[in-house]
């Protein structure tokens, strides 16, 4: 009866492990730094563009890179990428923004989490397999 116990017991605590690593995995794929977020989604889209001339990944991560400004900021950056993007040159955006702003972002919200929209979340799997083609 004791061996029973123990054994239910164990697998209740094992069980309960598993749910806690996905649920830390799930969370860590969907919020992350600015600077994470830059290196794994715009980094790889600026490459499929500029390899590929393939704008679209790159674009629908700019429409949402405002969403993620702190508050007081973030009509200027939308107003920095919807400029670019009129001119048709995505890849300049970054650039644009990081001369502005690089400095005081990384003095004030380096470590700021933010919350990856969960549509751009397959992007990178889906950037790196055209990158391949």
């Amino acid at each position: 009866m004791k061996v029973k116990l123990l054994l239910s017991l164990g697998l209740l605590f094992v069980s309960f492990g598993f749910v806690l690593n996905a649920e830390k995995k799930a969370k860590s794929a969907t919020e992350m730094n600015l600077h994470d977020f830059m290196e794994d989604y715009t980094k790889p889209a600026t490459k499929l563009y500029d390899k590929k001339d393939n704008a679209e990944y790159l674009n629908k991560i700019l429409e949402k890179v405002p969403d993620m400004a702190p508050e007081e900021q973030k009509a200027e950056w939308k107003e920095i990428i919807d400029a670019k993007l009129a001119l048709g040159k995505p890849d300049e955006t970054c650039k644009s923004c990081h001369t502005k702003f690089k400095k005081e972002y990384k003095k004030n919200y380096r470590k700021k989490l933010i919350q990856v929209p969960e549509e751009l979340l397959g992007f990178p799997k889906e950037i790196k397999a055209l990158l391949k083609k």
